[in-house]
């Protein structure tokens, strides 16, 4: 097994949890711990192999972390509530999208000033660049950025010729 692979850990009828990784039952105690010590982990029911990991996660959240429920604005759950297929596809991939990007920022170091700015972490991952953009990266963006500029002046000037003529 390798350090990225998942700690597969089996759920028993009798609600028990048995991590392969020590080959001892485990805690939801101790599910967090190793979720807490940066591993993932895989929760299977032991009988049906039916993957349990998001539902017991939401467990160890709502029983020892309800502060972190806050995170989750009322309205949010309203509104997950209410989704139809196709909004729930959008919102399943936006938050992969989003976890992906802050586990990015996590590792980057966002304890930086440039990240303390949660619309600069908007933008960047809009802008689909490095937080910390190389100088070619840089220098593409302004000029960009001034093509983007003219465009605009121009399209001015031609409004205010349309304008005039009418």
């Amino acid at each position: 097994m390798s350090s990225d692979d998942p700690i597969l850990v089996k759920r028993y009828p009798n609600r028990r949890y048995y991590a392969s990784n020590t080959s001892k039952y485990v805690s939801l105690r101790e599910i967090e711990e190793i979720v807490q010590g940066g591993h993932d982990v895989e929760i299977r029911d032991s009988q049906t192999g039916d993957d349990l990991t998001r539902a017991v996660l939401t467990q160890i959240i709502m029983e020892r972390h309800p502060e972190k429920m806050a995170m989750f604005p009322t309205d949010l759950l309203h509104f997950v509530l209410r989704s139809n297929d196709v909004m729930s596809s959008f919102l399943r991939d936006y938050f992969r999208q989003s976890s992906t990007y802050l586990d990015y920022l996590q590792r980057r170091g966002a304890a930086t000033t440039e990240f303390l700015n949660p619309m600069q972490w908007v933008k960047t991952w809009l802008d689909g660049s490095s937080p910390t953009p190389t100088d070619d990266a840089a220098s593409t963006r302004t000029a960009d950025s001034a093509a983007l500029s003219r465009r605009v002046e121009q399209l001015e000037e031609r409004l205010k010729q349309l304008e005039s003529s009418e």
